[in-house]
């Protein structure tokens, strides 16, 4: 799925030569992790807490190996803020609110199968996986509802998705191989600007002409505040 930037002025960037295998040699824990549905787990207390614990894991995987990749090129590593006595980190808790929307709405295929969808610009037959058809907003609408940067002057947000299936393409590591694969994705993942980034995995398929099992559906989201 393709990135987007909003709230800032888009421009080309040229990036520094490093390894390509940054992604694919990071140290990061749980960078190869397979989620694992509710039912894989013992219904325990420690079990119910170990099947919640993979999405924080996922997050956390996915900020490492997206910092491998920035600071092989000498930029600003990300940050990922944890809120305080229960409450929400605005981006993040948008980022949460998004990839439970697609795996729910499951709008990521084509207008023919969707119906209610903003068709893409650059291909008018698939869905723009960005703008929520439920509430038709953006990326940069959805970080506003949720309170990100409201004391702040200047501020920008992006977005990447992606969906995996089977096995080895669920995983952190795949995610993040397949974002810096693409351009677009790869541009967000290296805008010097940002400061923060969150990304919320959720299991199920976003595209509905997606069966296949595991599958996994990634919404990333990237910060600037000013």
């Amino acid at each position: 799925m393709r990135s987007l930037l909003v709230l800032g002025a888009v421009a080309a960037l040229a990036f520094p030569a490093a390894p390509a295998s940054a992604t694919t040699s990071a140290p990061c824990a749980d960078a190869d992790l397979v989620y694992r549905e509710k039912s894989a787990f013992p219904d325990t207390a420690r079990g119910r807490y170990d099947h919640l614990m993979q999405g924080s894991k996922i997050e956390q995987s996915v900020l490492c190996l997206v910092n491998a990749e920035r600071t092989a090129r000498a930029l600003q590593p990300l940050k990922r803020y944890v809120g305080l006595g229960g409450r929400q980190v605005p981006l993040r808790a948008a980022t949460s609110k998004e990839v439970a929307a697609a795996v729910r709405i499951r709008w990521w295929g084509t207008v023919a199968q969707v119906g209610n969808c903003t068709p893409l610009k650059s291909d008018p037959a698939r869905c723009d996986v960005h703008i929520n058809p439920e509430t038709g907003t953006d990326p940069a609408a959805r970080a506003k509802a949720a309170g990100y940067c409201r004391s702040g002057t200047s501020w920008a947000v992006g977005e990447n998705a992606y969906l995996g299936w089977g096995r080895a393409s669920v995983t952190p590591r795949a995610a993040v191989t397949w974002w810096m694969g693409s351009p677009p994705h790869r541009a967000t993942i290296l805008t010097p600007g940002y400061t923060e980034m969150y990304t919320r995995a959720a299991y199920g398929s976003a595209d509905p002409s997606v069966s296949a099992t595991p599958a996994m559906t990634y919404v990333q989201m990237f910060g600037r505040c000013g």
